[in-house]
């Protein structure tokens, strides 16, 4: 039984590697490179698995992403990994000591521009949807599986599209994979959004009477928020080796993704 489950663990961690090293070797820097070839090598791979996914557009019509979704058999919450498959750009590629599209792995590491952030995760993903496929109808709720290709640029057009898409289920939380050195996931401690609206008394520059702006009285509630004394995170245990950052994307509004908004109007 022991010897089963290791030869499988091995069998599904070299399938891992083996797409994170395609999706490595298609460039798809933010902005820069075309998503189609990229999304192709995840649409072939899942098609191949029978895997239910669609691609995602923003309002212009622009392909912003990718959306697996596995629907279990009883009622239940759904659950969403997120990974993007875009990536920053390669600097000056004459200072890299490798082709930023290698995708080889060396003295264990896996090399590549995306490696970490995020196509080994996207990988990853897609192989835990494959191994539930098969015990869709025993599961309560869904999974979903986010691959985003407008994350990098800042406007997190996957998100936007999946969270505004009515025909995809309202997710109770979202988990976003990022592979470090030491942990298998490293995640933030989560976060809720609300947007505030602040008002005041409108005025004139030119006005006898001074009056508080809305803008003041906002950048005062933000210098509140600021200093506000907040329960620090938990202590790490020997048994929490993998952490993972769980958030509410109904719950979500500077610059921030839709899963880690705050905003002020």
């Amino acid at each position: 039984m022991k010897k089963d489950l290791v030869a499988h663990a091995a069998t599904r961690s070299a399938s891992v590697i083996e797409l994170a090293q395609e999706l490595i070797r298609r460039p798809s820097r933010g902005g820069i490179d075309d998503y189609a070839p990229v999304l192709t090598v995840l649409e072939d791979w899942l098609s191949s698995r029978a895997l239910p996914h669609r691609r995602l557009h923003d309002e212009a019509g622009q392909l912003v992403g990718l959306l697996v979704e596995i629907a279990g058999g009883r009622l239940g919450s759904w659950w969403t990994l997120d990974a993007c498959v875009d990536t920053a750009s390669f600097g000056d590629e004459e200072a890299w000591t490798f082709p930023p599209t290698a995708g080889d792995i060396v003295d264990g590491f896996l090399r590549g521009r995306g490696a970490a952030d995020s196509k080994l995760a996207a990988s990853a993903f897609c192989h835990i949807a494959a191994d539930l496929m098969p015990h869709a109808e025993t599961l309560r709720g869904g999974l979903a599986v986010l691959l985003d290709v407008d994350e990098h640029t800042g406007g997190f057009g996957g998100a936007r599209a999946y969270l505004a898409d009515p025909e995809a289920a309202i997710p109770a939380g979202v988990m976003i994979g990022y592979p470090g050195l030491d942990d298998v996931v490293v995640g933030g401690r989560g976060l809720w959004r609300a947007t505030l609206t602040v008002s005041a008394d409108s005025g004139h520059s030119g006005s006898s009477r001074s009056v508080l702006s809305a803008v003041s009285r906002a950048a005062r509630l933000v210098q509140l928020l600021d200093t506000a004394d907040l329960p620090g995170p938990r202590r790490r245990t020997r048994r929490s080796r993998c952490r993972r950052s769980c958030r509410s994307p109904r719950s979500m509004g500077v610059r921030a993704s839709p899963w880690q908004r705050t905003g002020a109007t």
